[in-house]
């Protein structure tokens, strides 16, 4: 009778050991699940910001300069909210601050090269001239390019590119 007990109470306990592993182990597999599709919900984030890093996302106003900044078509203002409101879902307030300072620095850009006449006709196209020398026009370029790359090493940082890239 002993040795009965003995073998049911082994066998209960293995029998709760192997339930407590598979719950452990689906409820890990969920976990690791659910950061899997947060990280490619943020990576796919944080590539449509780089993608639409241009004045007309900007969240700036300028009263000098009504109308200029920030969105102008219908689909222009669609994408700025959609952008906005994953940016508060998936984003960091660090990467939204940075996001929103590189497209005011891009607006500010732009403005500055179309006022100031600093541009090339390509086609139909109108790009930034490249031998200009006029200090205001340096002083923007500057500020887009360094608030750019202030942003895309944040978000290289937030979803550890360079970690995983390394080899």
């Amino acid at each position: 009778m002993g040795q009965l007990i003995g073998v049911v109470i082994g066998g209960v306990i293995a029998l709760g050991g192997g339930v407590l592993t598979a719950w452990l182990q689906s409820r890990h597999q969920r976990k690791a699940t659910r950061s899997k599709d947060l990280w490619d919900r943020r990576a796919g984030l944080y590539l449509d910001l780089l993608l639409h890093l241009d004045g007309s996302m900007t969240f700036a106003t300028d009263p000098l300069v009504p109308g200029y900044y920030g969105p102008k078509t219908p689909e222009q203002f669609q994408l700025q909210r959609e952008l906005a409101a994953r940016i508060s879902l998936f984003g960091s307030p660090r990467v939204r601050e940075l996001w929103e300072a590189a497209t005011e620095a891009a607006a500010d850009f732009t403005y500055c090269v179309v006022e100031g006449g600093f541009y090339r006709h390509d086609g139909d196209r109108m790009l930034p001239a490249t031998d200009v020398t006029d200090p205001n026009y340096l002083r923007f370029k500057t500020a887009k390019e360094r608030s750019e790359q202030q942003l895309i090493q944040r978000l290289r940082h937030e979803i550890d590119v360079d970690d995983h890239l390394k080899g």
